[in-house]
This record gives C-alpha cells, sequence and structure tokens, in this order.
C-alpha cells in the first residue's frame, strides 16, 4: 500500500483504481485492502485511505476524481471552491459526451462548451468566470451579485474578464447568462462603467444577433472610431463612455462625425445605456446599415 501513499498525499487521502493499477497493484490486491477496511471506496473507482477524515472538499475531489479527466467542480461546487459562495452541493462538470454514475447525491453536469480547468486547493475547477456564468444557473442573480463582489474583492475576475465570457460562451437559451447578464447590465449603467467592458459588451450583442464582428478602436486620419466595418465604411460610435463624456469631447466626437461623414462613412452613434439596455434595438439598426451599404458597393 505504501506505494499509493503519494497520491493520498496530494489527493486528501483519495487514491482511485486507475491509479493504482498503474503502480503495478492487482486489481484482487485493492478489491482486499477495500474488503479489510484499509481503503474505503467512496465513488466508483475512488477510495479513501482509512483513518483520513471525510470533508466537503474530499467528496467533491472523489467526485472529479471518479468522472474522468475533463471533469471538474463547477457551478456552486466552483463558487465555493474559490470562496465566493460559503457553502453547495458536490457539483461537477463533464464532456457532454460523458455520463459517470456517482453515488451520493452527486450533481453532474454534462456541456458541449470547453471546460478551462484550474487547480485550486488541489481541486480541478472550472475559471472563476466560469462559475460565476454557471451559478447563475442554479441561483438568483442576487447571489451571482454576492459572488461577483467577493470575486472582484479578492482580484480573481475584473468586470471586463466576466464580459468576455459572457460574450464568448453566451446563446439563447444558454442556462446562467439571464442572472449574470442582468448583474453586469445593473453595473454597467454606472456612470463610469468599468475599464474593459465596451468591447465584449458590443462583442456580445453582435454574437447574439448574428451580425459580423466589427473591429475595435479603429483609426481613420487622426480620429478613432469605437467600432466600425471598414470596408462597407460603417462607424458605430458609443456617447457617454469614459473619454466621450466631457464637453471638450462632445465637441471632438462632433468635429469627427462631419469629417467621416465627409469622407463618405456612415455613422451609427448609440448611448452605453442603449447598448445595455436595447441591444436588439441597436443590433436592428445595424443590420440595416449593412445591408444598405452592401447593396450600395459596386457589383
Amino acid at each position: 500500500m505504501h506505494r499509493l501513499t503519494g497520491y493520498g498525499e496530494r489527493q486528501r487521502g483519495l487514491v482511485t483504481r486507475h491509479q493504482a493499477l498503474g503502480v503495478g497493484v492487482p486489481p484482487s490486491t485493492f478489491d482486499g485492502w477495500i474488503t479489510a477496511g484499509d481503503l474505503r471506496r467512496v465513488q466508483p473507482g475512488v477510495a479513501r485511505f482509512a483513518g483520513v477524515r471525510q470533508t466537503w472538499e474530499g467528496d467533491v475531489l472523489a467526485a472529479v476524481l471518479s468522472a474522468g479527466p475533463g471533469a471538474a467542480a463547477s457551478h456552486r461546487a466552483a463558487a465555493v471552491v474559490w470562496g465566493l459562495l460559503d457553502e453547495a452541493p458536490v457539483e461537477i462538470v463533464v464532456p457532454y459526451e460523458r455520463k459517470p454514475r456517482l453515488i451520493g447525491g452527486v450533481i453532474v453536469h454534462r456541456t458541449r462548451d470547453p471546460i478551462a480547468i484550474r487547480r485550486r486547493d488541489g481541486i480541478p475547477v472550472t475559471t472563476p468566470m466560469r462559475a460565476l456564468l454557471d451559478l447563475g444557473a442554479m441561483a438568483p442573480a442576487w447571489v451571482v451579485e454576492l459572488a461577483l463582489d467577493r470575486a472582484e474583492a479578492a482580484k480573481l475576475v475584473t468586470v471586463a474578464a466576466v464580459e468576455w465570457e459572457l460574450a464568448r460562451l453566451a446563446r439563447p437559451g444558454r442556462r446562467g447568462a439571464g442572472p449574470l447578464r442582468k448583474v453586469l447590465n445593473r453595473r454597467a449603467l454606472l456612470e463610469t462603467p468599468p475599464d474593459g467592458v465596451l468591447e465584449p459588451r458590443f462583442a456580445r450583442l453582435c454574437k447574439l444577433a448574428a451580425l459580423p464582428r466589427p473591429v475595435f478602436q479603429h483609426r481613420v486620419g487622426q480620429y478613432e472610431i469605437d467600432f466600425a466595418y471598414p470596408q462597407l465604411m460603417i462607424a458605430i460610435e458609443v456617447d457617454g463612455y469614459g473619454p466621450h463624456s466631457s464637453p471638450k469631447a462632445f465637441q471632438s466626437d462632433r468635429d469627427r462625425q462631419n469629417v467621416l461623414v465627409g469622407l463618405g462613412w456612415t455613422v451609427l452613434r448609440f448611448t452605453w445605456a442603449d447598448i445595455v439596455k436595447r441591444p436588439e434595438h441597436v443590433a436592428k439598426l445595424v443590420a440595416a446599415a449593412i445591408v444598405n451599404a452592401q447593396a450600395a458597393m459596386p457589383a
């Protein structure tokens, strides 16, 4: 059994049947240790050394080990592992094609999304950004907001990083996206939204509306456009966001718009609140501008 002690030390007193076979322990010997009480079976293919105290963290790790490579603590359990919640059931995520049969009330989620895995306290776990998104599938928005507050305070995430995760994974019907979006919308309507939020927010709007992805901060001469479709000469400006808010910037924006129009650009202007509260309206106007610009292009 001494050949397995290294695994036990690294894995909260746990060892898998596969690991035992890998170091030359015969299956009958491994089963004999369980029968004798030297090991205690806690999940299919996973046992705990006798005398090791059962803990929630150990139960989560046992479930992940039993589910196999690519599995990770997720949803509420991931939030606890990252210190964003105080308690949660044992909850894991696995690739969609896998159907592990676990015991003890473990909640198993199957996903077609790529699973980015980190390790925290020896437990494979989804990223903090993914944990916040998945948390919305199992908890109300106020719990997600509390978790986001804790994640920011611990410097585990930025709002911009969470926005990017939502832009990357959000799709119609995606569980968890709604509560997280509500929380981010409240943050986005602050007088000065967090730095770095504009690009992922507009990228998500374009993705959900099936629009081509525009170029961010496209330069035309001395001017910089928030978003642009350069080949179609469509410029999209977002007002009331950071540098746009001063009187001097207001005048500069108008000068820039006049120059762009004179060069043949179509300029669309939206407020930051439009992007947050009326994304469908924004998407329709952008789509119409794209259709008109394409129709005007030489055959």
